[in-house]
């Protein structure tokens, strides 16, 4: 029977060595030893190496949130279960503090090995008990192929690292396949983060706004927030693309309170001058750990004099999902002051329809995948119409995010949907000036 991720100690201390203390695994120096003995076959033998480079979603947060031992202990779950689905097909160790590495030798083709990624996705995904906590985790995969991508350990080890981080900028649950354009699609990550390090004492950041309308009326109800880096290096980047960066450097505990303030001092001149306009602040996962962001709001509202009612805070569905529990809590405090509260990203990879009924959400955003193709596509639509009938039985309103043509637009309204934003409307964005 073949030993998984947990495994006995051996009594070799040249085994111990090259084991991983927390998960079992293989350490890095193994794994590349072991890869390169593992190409010098497949080229006599003329076949295929896949290189799987798996990055485990929010483990950062949940050792802040709620202590590294838990942290360690959801770790060895998913190390656990990876090393269950590659089975006997291959090797897997791990690299840092949340990557993992398999390697499956004697691969044919690329679509023999594709399988294999959307059934470690499907399993990584499956609930964690642990402490009578219910965790949900998942992963991001890239995948490298020998020789199709590759003809040394370092190349193919970069090659699908930069495909699993191209799969990670798309969310959670998301895998990627190396292709050479990769290569030259963006700046670099360790050049991104050194220049990011002092972007906001530079003046560099800015506020985009985007309107969100009634569905109902076409009248602007609320802005949202959306921070972007003016880089005088790499030029204007959207949150999308230097969010991670902003994590490895642990920065968002200082981009999201300016993001929030400016935000809502901002709103205020709008209040002043007799508009009743929301708006909308995103808040990446991070910001559910602890009580912070109780804190913060409360403190912005006081600053800014602006009414709760007209500030509206956006999570997203993965974050809350990471631990309901205590996401619920929050959002019970966050409610008590007044403010509004929104789910983006519904439906791109986590389910929160258990726990929709039990958190205090005003207002749930259909992902952009679900209206990409809406008009066409009839279980989209199937989709769409349960969604909103289920959220109105709830007493949640609906908005749909990347709306881009009049014609979805209308099959939303006639969907009943409450709220539509897109590029559709574009033209009325606007940014605020770089921070002073």
């Amino acid at each position: 029977m073949r030993q998984l991720v947990i495994q006995s100690r051996s009594q070799d201390p040249a085994s111990q060595s090259c084991r991983d203390d927390v998960t079992g695994l293989t350490t890095r120096r193994h794994a590349e030893h072991h890869l390169a003995s593992l190409l010098v076959r497949a080229a006599e033998q003329d076949t295929k190496v896949a290189v799987l480079h798996i990055d485990i979603d929010r483990l950062k947060e949940i050792n802040h949130s709620l202590g590294r031992p838990m942290g360690d202990a959801c770790l060895r779950l998913v190390a656990q279960r990876t090393t269950e689905v590659v089975d006997l097909k291959g090797d897997v160790s791990r690299l840092d503090s949340d990557e993992i590495m398999a390697m499956m030798p004697d691969v044919t083709a690329l679509e023999a090995v594709i399988p294999v990624v959307e059934r470690l996705l499907e399993r990584t995904h499956q609930p964690i008990e642990l402490s009578g906590r219910t965790l949900f985790a998942s992963c991001c995969i890239g995948l490298a192929l020998y020789p199709d991508h590759g003809g040394t350990v370092t190349e193919l080890m970069r090659h699908a690292n930069l495909a699993r981080r191209k799969a990670q900028a798309k969310g959670s649950m998301q895998y990627r396949v190396f292709s050479h354009d990769l290569l030259d699609d963006g700046p670099d990550r360790i050049a991104l983060r050194c220049e990011l390090r002092d972007a906001l004492a530079r003046s560099e950041m800015e506020l985009r706004y985007s309107p969100v309308l009634c569905a109902r009326s076409g009248q602007v109800v609320a802005v949202s927030a959306q921070p972007r880096w003016c880089s005088p290096r790499f030029g204007v980047l959207e949150a999308a693309q230097w969010l991670p960066a902003a994590r490895d450097n642990d920065q968002l505990q200082e981009i999201c309170p300016w993001v929030l303030a400016r935000a809502c001092r901002h709103a205020r001149s709008w209040y002043e001058a007799g508009s009743g306009l929301r708006v909308v602040v995103g808040v990446p996962a991070e910001g559910l750990v602890g009580n912070v962001l109780v804190e913060s709001v409360r403190a912005v509202l006081d600053e800014s004099g602006l009414p709760a009612g007209l500030l509206e805070i956006e999570l997203t569905e993965g974050g809350l999902m990471q631990d309901p529990g205590h996401a619920g809590a929050v959002l019970e405090r966050l409610k008590a002051t007044g403010v509004r509260l929104s789910v983006d990203g519904f439906g791109r990879g986590h389910s929160i329809l258990g726990h929709l009924g039990l958190l205090p959400i005003d207002t749930l955003k259909l992902d952009a995948l679900f209206i990409d193709d809406c008009l066409d596509n009839s279980r989209r639509q199937a989709v769409i119409r349960s969604v909103i009938g289920m959220a109105h039985e709830l007493g949640v309103r609906v908005a749909a995010s990347g709306v881009g043509s009049r014609q979805q637009a209308d099959f939303l309204r006639e969907q009943d949907c409450d709220l539509l934003q897109g590029s559709l409307w574009s033209r009325m964005e606007y940014s605020d000036p770089p921070a002073e």
